[in-house]
């Protein structure tokens, strides 16, 4: 068949430079003169956002758009599905390089959307009518704008053409190749498809020129549809193009001519009459009439627009099969939503030039078909991939594709508002891979500047632990965990310091099931702020700056009174008073004045006049007596002056106040004194458990025996109290657990994992152990201010998630925001957060972040878990789609999580290399057989690459791989490898692992004693 040559046209000649007339885009000249602005936008809807409202938002956007361009305008939108390749990001870090390296070279799919504006040319005459007007043209520019702002305000993110992104586009489709640098080649029409190269390249139109078959009503979005409990989730209508696969090019062509609408009016009353004249001979006509009649109603009653409307998808494959098989699915998904497509798309060269961008103008009549503008907009593709969040700090997970994305859990939100904190809760039932990706995080994490410490109960980060070098401790009661929580200076001494060791004091004394009473806190803070102040203030001058009502506030804890103090210091005034005292004389009187006032006081306190005063004192009369006997003898009171002038030299003489001021020094004085003179005998040598304990017994039998407010022994049992701590004091079974400073060298190391899983059973010292840890924490997150820090808590937060913890719980997640840092906790019981006050009012409020992994097993009770974590209709429907999509073609293992920062979540996946999933196993299996090859290597990465190395010669399965190192006991090598694979050919049929071991049994050998036997007959297996 001889098929006639023709010079493909391009239907442009040219462009209006934006450089030249102050503008910030070009504007592309069509083949008639007419002008087209093109915008390149992100479709407003993410892929598998669920949200409803989104969907319904873009729409009311599009219809804005429309409304702005108006009458004689086209508005044509095109989205373009292309494949490309990812390319490996070159990284230093072994993991993080070989987690690139596993994607290298993996298709994903992207989507780019344009919209172009241009008039309407008239091409039903043999001349098209368009004449170019300059009025129009600015027309076109001003109204293009405020499209632009419009977009920019939705959060579109508009990009105005310029010629360089022009030709790309048009090159791009021409070629059905979007490159750098497109290749063009002949175009082959036939009726049924276009051979462009060595693509064959097909257009299907929506509109069957003989009969318009569409929907009688659709929505701006669809469901996911089918039996699964992500059923309910929103998806685009048009979402089938993300499930086609074997395509190079996809090109989703959406036009919207909008005509002088009155005229248009006018045409549609014209036909409307004209078929209702013919009615009563064809049913048909009626039909039409009548739907010509609700088009024009919904015009008057709405103001829609009145436009015509074309819709087709242009896509290209590598084989003539593949399209036919393309073109089926695609018509399959199109008669399910009520569309049914033409079949006489002859004009395949027609409509693949009107999907080149900008050409929508050369679409023929019978190609469009008229509605409204609103139900035009339904069939508009509004649906973006999720891309690359614009941060320096991000962590890559996989999108919904297939592909790494990076992602910012903590700044870039914190920094738009979208979170307060860092805090995370993560929940997951047991075996969805909760451990694995806070392994993944974790060493992300790690590439920053992060101190990370893990509390764990079940071995889940031995192996990063040892990948990155840190410091894993195990708890054993050989070897203890020991620290020093009573250590601080004087800068973190704070009321949440105090609360902190109230609680473990009480922990340690009742157990973490009890219910602290107001008056056991009250005299355990009390007692641990004397404490505190006998170690930073004892022998010091502290008081001097402190009134006298507060030196008495200090002493009534010690059952010293303000009565106590004025009558001890009454008791030394009399102890030494002198005789001018007792006569209430100065020290200089005349001998008249001595006789006077002698025999004044003699007569007042004589006996016979105070017979019947029952308070008299009858040595006040004899202290008179003999003080005017002495001083009224002019020798015996030159004596008695010259001893006491010696007296006062040698030691001070309290003197009588005279006024008020002089009393109120004076008991200032004997304030001091009195503290003094405690303060020698309640000393603090050192902070340990073992100097509190010491502080206790001497303090509390003072405190609680207070003579004005007696503590009863059903209230604070000091007696249980001090035995029941002495587990704790030296000597006793925990007596190092808190008296042993910390190891220094941990404050700087970024990577600690406690291992507490031998304490877990222990009720007493679990909890305890815990807290201590947790304490570590905040002391580190103090120190080292310039790095970012995690706390991440494994099920071992249960030990600490009681009502008395609560407190110290919630200190900890508000504290942690002000030191650049985060807490995280891990748990995958639904029990544990329905209805646990601790975890819904300290942990969950105080989370902005949360983790879901597949909540399947949940799902009969999920709304008590939406509930407590304020999650609507559409997060939980994006829950229910983890691990539920058609999305594992082409990928190896991996598990999908949704994470919520803020108000609103994604869902990602958590696939890894290789060795990183080695590195991250939590199977014990495994983690021995890695640790076998770690022993025999200069470093873990190394190890990793081993056994990579020897998994990929063996070219078995993994437990296979694994079972045969555990036997050998030590890394594979050429001889048990050829052992192994012998035995595979002789017993193809039987389990290798199987025979080796029975052997090894029946030999009473080891399986390198067995390799290396050269009597062994592979045929007496």
């Amino acid at each position: 068949m001889n098929l006639k040559k023709k010079t493909f046209e391009i239907p442009f000649i040219g462009y209006d430079y934006g450089k030249d007339n102050k503008w910030n885009f070009d504007a592309l000249i069509g083949q008639f003169g007419n002008p087209i602005i093109g915008i390149q936008i992100k479709n407003n809807v993410e892929q598998y956002s669920a949200d409803p409202d989104a969907y319904l938002q873009f729409h009311t956007i599009l219809n804005q758009v429309v409304a702005i361009i108006g009458e004689n305008h086209i508005v044509q939108k095109i989205d373009i599905f292309s494949k490309q390749t990812y390319v490996a990001e070159k990284s230093t870090e072994f993991l993080q390089h070989k987690y690139s390296e596993h994607f290298d070279g993996r298709l994903f799919k992207t989507i780019d959307t344009l919209l172009l504006f241009t008039d309407i040319v008239d091409q039903n005459t043999k001349k098209n009518t368009y004449k170019y007007s300059a009025k129009s043209y600015k027309v076109l520019r001003d109204k293009c704008l405020k499209i632009f702002m419009l977009l920019s305000q939705n959060e579109c993110d508009p990009q105005f053409l310029k010629e360089k992104d022009l030709e790309y586009y048009i090159n791009g489709v021409l070629s059905m190749n979007f490159s750098k640098t497109p290749s063009f080649n002949n175009i082959k029409a036939t009726s049924e498809h276009l051979i462009i190269g060595d693509k064959f390249v097909k257009t299907i139109s929506f509109v069957d020129v003989e009969r318009i078959e569409l929907p009688s009503e659709i929505e701006t979005y669809s469901f996911l549809g089918g039996n699964g409990s992500a059923s309910e989730t929103a998806v685009d209508n048009f979402s089938f193009i993300n499930e086609l696969d074997d395509y190079k090019t996809i090109i989703y062509n959406q036009i919207i001519s909008i005509p002088q609408q009155s005229s248009k009016q006018r045409e549609l009353e014209k036909k409307k009459k004209k078929h209702e004249g013919v009615a009563n001979n064809s049913p048909s006509n009626a039909i039409v009439a009548e739907e010509i009649d609700d088009l024009l109603h919904n015009i008057a009653m709405d103001g829609q627009l009145i436009v015509d409307a074309h819709f087709s998808m242009c896509y290209s494959t590598d084989s003539l099969e593949k399209m036919e098989e393309i073109q089926s699915l695609i018509e399959n998904k199109l008669f399910m939503k009520g569309i049914i497509v033409s079949q006489n798309s002859y004009n395949q060269l027609e409509l693949f030039r009107c999907c080149i961008p900008g050409n929508a103008v050369e679409l023929k009549t019978y190609d469009l078909f008229t509605t409204t503008s609103e139900a035009a907009l339904c069939f508009f593709f509004k649906e973006s991939y999720p891309v690359n969040e614009d941060s320096n700090f991000y962590l890559r997970f996989t999108d919904r594709q297939g592909v790494p994305l990076k992602i910012d859990p903590s700044d870039l939100p914190m920094k738009t508002g979208r979170i307060n904190n860092r805090n995370k809760f993560v929940l997951g039932p047991s075996g969805s891979g909760k451990s694995f990706l806070m392994n993944n995080i974790v060493e992300q994490y790690l590439t920053y500047n992060y101190d990370v410490i893990i509390v764990d109960t079940g071995d889940s980060y031995s192996g990063l632990c040892a990948y990155k070098g840190g410091r894993y401790i195990q708890y054993t009661e050989e070897k203890p965990i020991t620290m020093n929580p009573f250590l601080m200076d004087k800068n973190e001494f704070n009321i949440e310091k105090i609360e902190f060791l109230t609680n473990l004091v009480f922990l340690i004394w009742q157990g973490a099931d009890s219910t602290m009473s107001s008056t056991q806190k009250s005299i355990l803070d009390n007692v641990l702020m004397s404490y505190y102040h006998q170690f930073f203030n004892g022998g010091t001058d502290w008081f001097e700056n402190k009134t006298s009502e507060e030196l008495f506030q200090y002493l009534r804890k010690y059952n010293i009174h303000e009565e106590d103090i004025v009558a001890e210091y009454e008791q030394d005034l009399k102890e030494n008073q002198n005789y001018y005292d007792v006569l209430e004389i100065a020290f200089n009187a005349t001998a008249t004045d001595i006789r006077d006032q002698g025999r004044k006081l003699i007569s007042l306190h004589h006996p016979d006049k105070n017979v019947s005063n029952p308070d008299y004192d009858p040595s006040k009369f004899y202290q008179v007596f003999e003080a005017y006997e002495t001083l009224n003898d002019a020798e015996r009171r030159k004596i008695y002056d010259e001893t006491q002038l010696i007296i006062t030299k040698t030691k001070s003489i309290i003197k009588r106040p005279e006024n008020s001021d002089e009393w109120q020094h004076a008991i200032r004085n004997a304030l001091i004194k009195r503290i003094t003179e405690l303060e020698e005998k309640l000393t603090v040598p050192e902070l340990s458990f073992n100097s509190f304990y010491d502080y206790c017994d001497q303090f509390l039998p003072i405190y609680l025996n207070n003579k004005k407010h007696k503590i009863d022994e059903s209230e604070f049992k000091l007696r249980t109290f001090l035995f029941v701590l002495k587990d704790f004091y030296k000597g006793g079974r925990y007596g190092t657990t808190l008296n042993e400073n910390a190891d220094n060298t941990l404050f700087d190391e970024p990577f600690i994992v406690f291992e507490i899983d031998n304490v877990k059973d222990n009720p007493k010292l679990f909890p305890i152990v815990t807290l201590i840890i947790m304490d570590t924490f905040i002391q580190k997150m103090r120190l080292r201010k310039d790095r970012r820090k995690a706390l991440i808590i494994e099920e071992a937060w249960k030990a600490i998630a009681s009502k008395l913890m609560g407190g110290y719980i919630l200190y900890l997640y508000k504290t942690v925001r002000k030191f650049w840092g985060e807490a995280v906790v891990v748990t995958q019981e639904l029990d544990d957060i329905i209805g646990n006050t601790v975890v819904k009012d300290s942990i969950i409020n105080n989370s902005d972040t949360f983790i879901l992994l597949d909540q399947t097993k949940f799902k009969d009770n999920f709304d008590k878990i939406a509930s407590l974590l304020s999650l609507n209709k559409v997060e939980q429907n994006k829950i229910f789609t983890i691990n539920n999509l058609n999305n594992k073609f082409g990928r190896s293992r991996f598990k999908e999580f949704y994470i919520k920062r803020g108000s609103k979540g994604e869902v990602y996946g958590n696939e890894v290399s290789l060795e990183q999933y080695l590195t991250y196993t939590t199977e014990k299996p495994e983690k021995i057989a890695i640790e076998y090859y770690a022993e025999h290597c200069e470093n873990y990465d190394k190890a990793l690459q081993l056994f990579v190395k020897d998994f990929t010669i063996l070219d078995d399965k993994m437990e296979n791989m694994v079972g045969l190192v555990n036997l050998y006991k030590q890394p594979l090598n050429e001889d048990v490898i050829e052992y192994y694979k012998q035995l595979q050919q002789q017993y193809s049929d039987q389990n290798i692992l199987k025979i080796i071991d029975q052997v090894l049994v029946d030999r009473q050998m080891n399986l390198k004693e067995l390799v290396e036997s050269k009597k062994f007959e592979y045929e007496k297996v």
